[in-house]
């Protein structure tokens, strides 16, 4: 069975409160199908509506002919709209998707009553009404009723979407975590492999270094440091903060920018603690990384750089990412506008940045210039 949701719990709710509101007797202690039935039984709806309504006001009853013939025609929209409801509550009891009418309904329901409340006057004699206040009342009750259903559901509606929304941001979130571990492994995998083949073919390498000095070939002695030198270089794994997973997204981001022609510089220390789990922190420093990449790869004709600052001090930590710009972002009273297709996720991936800091009661900043953005972000360790 599908999830029972908050606008189906909702639905159910009001559908069997509306319900019980149709059994309520407020035709003179009388429900509307006792109504309908001496209607039907006395075939005269306007000596129903006299005897039933206004049984101590006989002077006027020769006016009430309109009036009682919009009340009949009222209750029968009652009556109808009722069993729609009741079948619509059963679909959404078993999980069914019915039309909704209730929009419909409280259309046709609000014309009808507004001719039946202004529509007939007894103008002999103005202080007698033509029909009870109880009655207005009711019917008062009932528009207000399904009006705050129909808005209640606009308003749940508009909630689910949003949480869909922020579930399948969630969702992309850990793929994208999932992902970024099993490509880190495999480069490391490929590091251990390309190392032990370094360390293998070393002696090798001492051999072709001392060929070279006994031959005196500087230039090729040169040469062939500088190749196993980047050879050994290329694959290393370097510790920036002790925290190995976000010493892997550095190392990975490193490697981005090198591929995108991006100078990336980082000015890290040890921590021996960090507050955060490693899904948040591939979230934050992923999103955060991945936004600079991306605002560095929009660059044409300039440099592209993007400055990492991660410190300590007593129990504050300290994040500064600045990066080059192409142009000064849109903003909005949240945040900046993503200049990405799929910009809605983008737009929870900066939401999911301020919840992670917002968790650990961090403060969240950033600052543009003609040609730069600075983040800034704090937290207690």
């Amino acid at each position: 069975m599908k999830e029972w949701t908050r606008k189906r719990k909702a639905d159910i709710v009001m559908g069997i409160i509306l319900q019980v509101y149709f059994l309520v007797p407020w035709i003179h202690h009388h429900t509307m199908y006792g109504y309908l039935y001496q209607a039907l039984k006395m075939n005269d709806y306007v000596r129903t509506y006299n005897e039933m309504l206004l049984p101590s006001l006989k002077k006027i009853w020769g006016y009430t002919k309109p009036t009682a013939f919009v009340f009949l025609c009222i209750l029968f929209l009652m009556l109808f709209f009722q069993i729609v409801e009741f079948m619509r509550l059963y679909h959404i009891f078993i999980n069914e998707r019915p039309g909704d009418y209730r929009g419909f309904f409280w259309i046709l329901f609000m014309i009808a009553f507004a001719v039946f409340n202004d529509g007939f006057t007894y103008e002999d004699v103005t202080e007698y009404s033509l029909y009870p206040v109880y009655g207005e009342i009711y019917m008062i009750l009932l528009l207000v009723l399904v009006g705050v259903w129909i808005i209640l559901d606009a308003l749940l509606d508009t909630w689910e979407s949003e949480h869909a929304m922020l579930l399948t941001e969630l969702e992309e979130q850990e793929k994208k975590a999932l992902q970024t571990k099993v490509q880190i492994l495999e480069e490391r995998y490929q590091e251990m492999l390309k190392s032990r083949k370094v360390v293998h073919d070393m002696k090798n390498h001492i051999l072709a270094l001392k060929n070279y000095d006994q031959e005196q070939n500087w230039s090729g002695l040169h040469e062939y440091l500088n190749e196993l030198s980047e050879d050994i270089l290329e694959y290393n794994f370097h510790v920036w903060t002790g925290n190995h997973m976000l010493d892997m997204i550095l190392n990975q981001k490193e490697k981005d920018a090198q591929r995108q022609k991006t100078d990336m510089q980082i000015d890290t220390e040890v921590f021996s603690t960090l507050p955060f789990t490693d899904r948040e922190i591939i979230s934050l420093f992923g999103n955060l990384l991945d936004n600079a990449l991306e605002a560095c790869e929009q660059i044409k004709g300039k440099e592209r750089w993007i400055r990492i600052k991660i410190k300590k001090k007593n129990q504050l930590i300290y994040i500064e990412i600045a990066n080059a710009i192409a142009k000064k972002p849109d903003q909005n009273g949240s945040g900046f506008i993503s200049t990405k297709k799929e910009n809605g996720l983008h737009g929870y991936g900066m939401r999911n940045i301020r919840d992670i800091v917002e968790k650990y009661e961090g403060i969240f900043q950033y600052e543009i210039r003609d040609e730069s953005l600075m983040v800034i972000i704090s937290v207690y360790a």
